[in-house]
């Protein structure tokens, strides 16, 4: 074993990685890294932890790094000899920490992207969401800040230069961490894959990440190219991955910076199957929940119903429709596009023509481009709304986007709210929350509720669902509540414990309203204020 581990950490110290085609080559766990999130703080526990190393005969020193000094997550690089998976156990019974598991490698390309014709036109996913019409209302009010995780940025790109976000309290290349935020000379951003703070296409890379920039705010009214959602959107360059591998560790640390230098919403166009039930990512994105930040992520290029990343709460998966110059075509699922009820919003992502290196522009498809249409999206409603909760934001979004069931039949309600649309979500007028759809299953005796919308999760009470007898008297302690609710969250699962029977489940829409109070709509015919009901029978 001993000659193993000292394999694999040559092996990562030393590899130059090859240029992988997209897609996932491998998931696994690191074998001499463990991240811990502790009770106390990392540093009092380190004393302990190397007089454990010290009594299983490890004497060579550790490193560790502090991933989150406000919530006690840090990552430990263990000694030749000492492997992870052999000290998890012990940790997890340690009264000092909450947590531990090994870091979690993807090896290969996460990035979500099929390179198009590049013949196609132009920008015709503007037209399919009608932005022309929404701008004349609105191309922000504020600067809104975007942080886009990817593979590089050209932030020299003529049509780019001037949306970057700069880092106001840092002074450049006087090697000084001016604003204490612990990097160093981080003006434009931090290049996460590589621990240095240059996010730029140098080295190689950055198609995607400069193609995904120019979606979500290449600038308005400057004479070159094309535009982003709005005049007011700064994008964050947070350069995350350089080929190769990418771990959780990575999205932790580049989570948090977007978290605690301003952004309001991160755009993420990566495969996060591997992740899903990872608690150093779960750990990332509820940071960023508690502090109010919308992460969109791509729902994946799989052509696959329900994929693992459909089951991460806290988290946006856009999916992606025909874009091209086939109007025939627009608003049908690209047959890439990962589907299914933990999918939360439609965008056009096939083709979507946007920014590349060296001054150029070029077709890109997959759900990472939607991604950042519906994030780019979000942004522009949050700059003419600052004043907006980020509930609020992702209601308007949900609440203002068009129906497209009719085109994808065999996906009806599997494409989240719908696809998204500039000029609906300037208007006023709002639609209340409904249930799309309700069904129960005898054989796992469970109860599921599709919401269309997003309820006020600080006031959601899981008692807002009772369950009643034909009588209508309602029959206690027989439903129970499977998982919380989260922004996000589109199917409310309960769990029946009732005897054999016919049964009705009722949902009292005073008690589920949306984040600008809008009553629960149970009959569907758009107004706020009716209760829903499924009548179903246990055998």
């Amino acid at each position: 074993m001993k000659g193993l581990v000292a394999a694999l950490l040559l092996f990562f110290s030393s590899q130059t990685f090859a240029n992988f085609s997209p897609g996932v080559i491998d998931i696994f766990d690191h074998p001499t890294e463990i991240i811990v999130k502790f009770k106390a703080s990392p540093n009092d526990f380190k004393a302990d932890f190397y007089q454990f190393l010290q009594n299983q005969k490890a004497m060579q020193s550790f490193s560790t790094e502090v991933l989150n000094e406000e919530t006690k997550v840090a990552l430990f690089k263990l000694p030749i000899g000492l492997v992870a998976s052999t000290l998890i156990q012990e940790l997890q019974n340690s009264p000092q920490i909450e947590w531990a598991e090994p870091n979690r490698v993807i090896v290969g390309d996460p990035r979500e992207f099929t390179p198009n014709d590049p013949l196609l036109e132009k920008q015709f996913h503007h037209q399919i969401m009608k932005s022309f019409e929404g701008w004349e209302q609105s191309t922000g009010k504020e600067e809104i800040i975007i942080a886009a995780t990817d593979d590089g940025f050209a932030l020299g790109h003529q049509d780019l230069k001037n949306i970057f976000w700069t880092n106001k309290g840092e002074i450049a290349d006087n090697q000084i961490d001016d604003d204490g935020n612990g990097y160093v000379d981080d003006v434009y951003g931090w290049d996460f894959a590589n621990n240095d703070n240059d996010p730029s296409t140098n080295g190689g890379g950055g198609s995607h990440g400069t193609h995904v920039a120019g979606i979500l705010g290449a600038e308005f009214n400057n004479g070159v190219g094309i535009s982003g959602h709005g005049d007011k959107i700064r994008v964050m360059a947070l350069k995350w991955y350089g080929g190769g591998s990418w771990t959780a560790a990575t999205v932790l640390k580049t989570y948090k910076y977007a978290a605690d230098n301003g952004a309001k919403i991160i755009s993420t166009s990566y495969n996060i199957d591997g992740f899903a039930g990872n608690k150093t990512y779960d750990e990332a994105v509820s940071y960023c929940y508690k502090k109010g930040i919308l992460i969109f992520n791509s729902a994946g290029n799989g052509n696959r119903q329900q994929s693992p990343r459909s089951k991460i709460d806290k988290i946006f998966l856009v999916a992606s429709t025909q874009s091209g110059k086939d109007r025939k075509k627009w608003d049908v699922r690209s047959r890439f596009s990962n589907y299914g009820y933990g999918v939360d919003i439609a965008a056009p992502g096939n083709p979507i023509y946007s920014t590349v290196p060296r001054n150029r522009y070029s077709d890109m498809s997959g759900t990472s481009m939607a991604a950042p249409n519906a994030a780019g999206l979000a942004g522009l409603i949050w700059s003419t709304h600052p004043e907006w909760s980020m509930a609020q934001v992702i209601s308007q979004l949900f609440q203002a986007s068009d129906d497209i069931d009719g085109l994808n039949s065999r996906y009806a309600g599997e494409l989240g709210a719908g696809r998204i649309n500039v000029k609906s979500v300037q208007n006023e007028k709002r639609l209340p929350p409904r249930i799309r759809k309700s069904w129960y299953a005898d054989g796992t005796k469970e109860l599921s509720f599709q919401i269309w919308g997003v309820l006020d999760a600080r006031k959601f009470t899981r008692g807002s669902v009772v369950l009643e007898n034909t009588k209508g008297e309602k029959v206690e302690g027989t439903l129970e509540a499977k998982g919380s609710y989260f922004l996000g969250t589109n199917v409310l699962k309960y769990q029946v414990k009732a005897a054999a029977g016919t049964y009705r489940a009722r949902l009292i829409a005073a008690k589920l309203a949306d984040p600008f109070g809008q009553e629960l709509d149970g009959d569907g015919n758009g107004q706020s204020g009716d209760d829903y009901t499924l009548e179903f029978t246990v055998e």
